[in-house]
């Protein structure tokens, strides 16, 4: 790398660093401070959220989350409650008066953006988040040490979480039947898990948990791939791919000869990968039970 690309990183540096400022002034005229803001926006994102977990997903002191979230308490942001399967489990749940804030700060977030694109047609807009895509994708790879491992069992709560926590913000499912199915399985799986048919992969960005896949047995010589997700900031990079493979390797090493899945038409970029590893769509069905009306397809591979 000569000097001039050097030089002009730095430059970037700086000028993003100027912008990063002005939409945190944005913030702080909320009320809340930088930190409060980000803890909050973290407790709508996190099922079952925890200090700890919010501790892991901000990487921030879990003291200084436990003051926060303290503060929030006596404001009457947030309450905990008991998990009723561990009751030295607090979870952070918003009250009322905490949705509230949280729509609030999300709606100044978006306006903020809104106002500061509105200069620009929809081309230039376009032009600066294929550009700013380029940048995620070229400095997560530079910056990331991606591995991928068999599962653990303090995974099973992360394997849970994220799957309902991205199922309701990007395809809003939400409901309860939906919720059961979802936790039942992964239960199941581990439950049931048997390492000679079974497995769940854990992927893991620089030591942090950010994804997953599963193959579980069904038939004799039939297994079914479950439990596919990554994190949005992993997407496009290749992780996904890397995930799909280790399945597929695992399925031919433990003798199986036809593999299948259930999705639905909506997870474009996943249906992609399935088409071009050799999976065929065999079946579809519309469902109304998730939460909203979506068409689940079964897609299958001979191996």
């Amino acid at each position: 790398m000569n000097i001039d690309t050097i030089t002009d990183i730095r430059g970037f540096n700086r000028f993003y660093t100027n912008i990063l400022g002005l939409l945190d002034h944005h913030i702080l005229d909320s009320g809340y401070t930088l930190a409060e803001a980000r803890v909050i926006f973290e407790i709508n994102r996190v099922e079952h959220c925890t200090v700890k977990k919010l501790s892991v997903a901000l990487d921030m002191d879990i003291g200084y989350i436990s003051r926060i979230v303290t503060k929030f308490v006596k404001l009457g942001i947030v309450e905990k409650e008991t998990r009723k399967t561990d009751a030295r489990v607090s979870e952070i749940v918003f009250t009322d008066k905490g949705l509230e804030v949280f729509h609030d700060l999300d709606r100044r977030s978006n306006e903020q953006i809104e106002n500061m694109f509105s200069k620009l047609n929809e081309s230039d807009c376009k032009s600066v988040c294929d550009a700013m895509n380029v940048i995620k994708k070229h400095l997560t790879l530079v910056s990331t040490d991606i591995a991928i491992r068999p599962y653990r069992e303090e995974d099973v709560e992360y394997v849970i979480d994220r799957q309902l926590s991205l199922y309701e913000s990007e395809r809003n499912f939400t409901s309860e039947i939906w919720k059961k199915y979802l936790i039942n399985g992964v239960l199941s799986l581990v439950n049931q898990f048997d390492s000679s048919k079974d497995s769940m992969f854990i992927l893991d960005n620089n030591g942090k948990q950010s994804g997953c896949i599963a193959i579980t047995h069904t038939e004799e010589n039939t297994a079914q791939l479950r439990y596919f997700f990554l994190e949005p900031e992993l997407r496009g990079l290749g992780a996904g791919k890397r995930l799909l493979k280790m399945a597929i390797d695992f399925s031919r090493e433990k003798g199986y000869s036809h593999l299948f899945l259930w999705t639905v038409s909506a997870q474009e970029t996943a249906r992609r990968l399935y088409s071009k590893v050799g999976f065929v769509i065999t079946e579809t069905a519309e469902n109304t039970e998730w939460g909203v009306p979506v068409l689940e397809e079964r897609w299958d591979m001979d191996l």
